[in-house]
């Protein structure tokens, strides 16, 4: 009997390809329910003293300087009902990041974080800043200062606040949800090119096979 289903539903390429793409499907959608549950939010961002800000999240305030701050990102969308342009900035720190959009109540004060380092948030030249202690901005090739700060900020990743014993967590949600989709992606890439190629194929089999039958009928009615 269970050779007879083994038989019966033989085991091939599109068989295991769509057996990967929904292992992919559903590991990327546990994946991004981690995430969302481990995600902690901000509520406000005070100003306490000089250059030091306190970041209130859902896990408790956090303390930030000038000096903690290592990238900050900022770009523009438009609110889907009102077509409004509305910024999104984010802040990485040694703490993790700091994310709110300009819908926040709290958004002046984070563009006085981001202003007490980085005085170009004033024109909206400066998308993207990124530290340096001993060169300027403009003295270095941006692609090379840009590969260096991602790979400075890669560790803190994370939205401030979250608890320690939960970040080693969330990184291993974002490898797995990554590396799930490198699978789907390749499954699906598995699944359609060859079938594009037995496409091709068979429709060249089937205008060799029309031309052949009518040389042949020509043929048989020149006979004739």
């Amino acid at each position: 009997m269970h050779k007879l289903l083994i038989k019966e539903r033989p085991i091939d390429r599109e068989r295991v390809s769509g057996t990967l793409i929904i292992i992919s499907l559903v590991v990327i959608i546990l994946s991004m329910v981690g995430i969302r549950l481990i995600d902690v939010k901000v509520s406000n961002i005070e100003l306490v003293d000089g250059g030091l800000y306190t970041v209130i999240t859902a896990k408790g305030p956090e303390d930030i300087d000038k000096s903690d701050i290592l990238r900050i990102e900022r770009t523009f969308t438009k609110a889907s009902l009102t077509g409004a342009p509305v910024e999104l900035d984010k802040i990485y720190t040694t703490k993790g990041f700091v994310y709110f959009t300009s819908l926040d109540p709290f958004f002046p004060i984070g563009q006085q974080l981001i202003q007490s380092v980085d005085k170009s948030v004033d024109t909206g030249s400066q998308s993207v800043w990124i530290p340096a202690d001993s060169v300027t901005i403009s003295e270095v090739a941006p692609n090379i200062l840009q590969n260096a700060n991602l790979k400075l900020v890669q560790p803190f990743s994370y939205a401030i606040g979250t608890p320690s014993n939960l970040i080693p967590i969330l990184f291993t949600l974002i490898f797995t949800q990554y590396l799930a989709l490198a699978v789907g992606g390749i499954s699906i890439f598995i699944l359609v090119f060859p079938l594009r190629i037995e496409m091709e194929e068979l429709e060249t089999a089937v205008s060799q096979e029309a031309e052949f039958c009518s040389t042949d009928e020509h043929r048989t009615a020149v006979a004739k």
